[in-house]
Order: structure tokens, then C-alpha cells, then sequence
């Protein structure tokens, strides 16, 4: 079970059903970040499984954002770098939350999908 923000989920009125729903959506993004490190740690990660991971990302980010009652918007998305092997900057990308994304083009991830897709 993932510990909730308890303020903002009350805040923002989560159901019970949300909780669970949420709850799942973490545990699915901690498998997919697991799946993201063991192609990393063996060679393994080619652009297509890497851009189908982060796809699979991206659709969580909107699923999580559905749940939590904000509007599902990509340019507040904030797990899309946190996947192993990003090459996107990290610390810029958390200044610039709510505006365009900066992508590495050698981003694994990333850097072929372009700004459009995330």
C-alpha cells in the first residue's frame, strides 16, 4: 500500500475508490522503473522498449492525474524523468513544472519521441 499525501487527498476529495486506484498506479510505475533499471543494468534497453516504457509512463501520469482530480494536463507531469537512464535534465525540468519540457536528444526515452508526445 502507497502512503497517500494525506493533506491533498483530502483536499482534493479522493474517494476510497481513488485511493485504491492510485495505490495500483504507484505499484505499476515502481515495476515499470524496476523493469526500466534491469534493461539498463543489462544492456537490454533498445529505443523500442524504451519509448514503449515510456508511453506506458506517460498514460499513468494522465491515469494518476484523473485520480488525485487535477486536470490531465502532460506539461504537469512529474515521474516521466524519473525512469532509469533519462537523460532529460532533472533540475531544470522541475523548474519549468507547468511549461514546456527541456528532452535531451540522446534521452533513451525521450529524445526520439520529441516534445510532442510527452
Amino acid at each position: 500500500m502507497t502512503l497517500l499525501n494525506e493533506k491533498l487527498a483530502k483536499k482534493q476529495k479522493i474517494t476510497d475508490k481513488q485511493r485504491e486506484n492510485l495505490d495500483k498506479l504507484y505499484e505499476e510505475l515502481d515495476v515499470l522503473f524496476g523493469y526500466a533499471k534491469v534493461l539498463n543494468d543489462t544492456d537490454q534497453l533498445t529505443s523500442a522498449n524504451a519509448h514503449k516504457l515510456a508511453d506506458k509512463v506517460r498514460n499513468i501520469e494522465f491515469e494518476l492525474q484523473e485520480n488525485w482530480n487535477f486536470s490531465q494536463n502532460p506539461l504537469c507531469h512529474t515521474w516521466w524523468n524519473k525512469i532509469d537512464g533519462c537523460r532529460c535534465p532533472k533540475l531544470d525540468n522541475i523548474d519549468r513544472f507547468g511549461t514546456d519540457k527541456i528532452i535531451n536528444t540522446k534521452c533513451p526515452y525521450h529524445g526520439e519521441v520529441g516534445l510532442e508526445s510527452h
